[in-house]
């Protein structure tokens, strides 16, 4: 992915594009989307457009589309009892399977590509190092225009492109299917920007050993780096729940 795919790809959060300010609906949504990412808001709380509408001072039109985004986002959930938005619980019970499951895959994937076979696309693979290489020469200058979090999107496109090039079209099925059901858990591993600039680096040298054809380093690279990201994302997830119930209840 280059730089412009990328700006492209953030461009609903872009901080700063080219002087123009954010909107309303916009503003509202990065700064409930941030409280919600860092457990700053109780469990017990039910968001309501009146309240935020007083809060962020704007009327509730552009509230009920921060809401609606953040609702289709999995950031909130709707509350049938009451008919009101609630933050919605991290739950990391099934990470573990999941994320073996993506170890398995990825595996598969780096190590079919490092092995320069028939069906793997050898240009499309030193396209994609040169991409990430780009990007880490790039990204001290471009990380104040975004919005840290969406960098999961470009991680993700990272890992399905190498198995888009590998040929196998069905590990690639199976990564997205896996990429979309943890994506709300794997968004904390990018609210830092060291967790970025490693997640490059790690990108980067990862397409260098599968371009080199280094199978063994290309999945010893691949496996660290994803046990790493489950790592920090359960290290995360548990100081955000922890931060959300201790939370006392307040309404926005």
């Amino acid at each position: 992915m280059t730089v412009e795919a990328i700006r492209t790809r953030l461009q609903a959060t872009l901080l700063a594009p080219g002087g123009v300010a954010l909107s309303q609906a916009d503003r509202v949504h990065l700064a409930l989307r941030r409280e919600l990412l860092s457990g700053g808001v109780s469990p017990a709380v039910r968001l309501t457009e009146e309240g935020l509408a007083a809060r962020f001072d704007t009327s509730r039109t552009p509230v009920r589309e921060a809401l609606r985004r953040l609702e289709s986002e999995g950031h909130l959930v709707r509350d049938p009892a009451v008919g009101g938005l609630l933050p919605s619980i991290p739950r990391a019970s099934a990470m573990h399977d999941i994320y073996e499951v993506r170890v398995t895959l990825e595996d598969l994937v780096v190590r079919r590509a490092a092995g320069h076979g028939p069906r793997v696309d050898l240009a499309g693979l030193h396209e994609l190092y040169d991409e990430w290489a780009e990007l880490q020469a790039t990204w001290p200058q471009l990380e104040a225009e975004f919005e840290l979090p969406e960098f999961v999107h470009a991680d993700e496109a990272f890992h399905e492109a190498l198995a888009r090039l590998s040929g196998n079209a069905t590990a690639g099925r199976l990564l997205r299917d896996v990429n979309e059901r943890i994506r709300l858990l794997r968004i904390h591993d990018f609210t830092t920007s060291d967790r970025i600039e490693t997640t490059i680096a790690e990108h980067r040298a990862i397409a260098a050993a599968v371009v080199a054809g280094d199978t063994d380093r290309a999945a010893t690279l691949m496996r660290e780096h994803v046990q790493a990201s489950a790592a920090v994302v359960q290290q995360r997830v548990g100081a955000v729940l922890a931060r959300m119930f201790d939370t006392e209840a307040r309404t926005p």
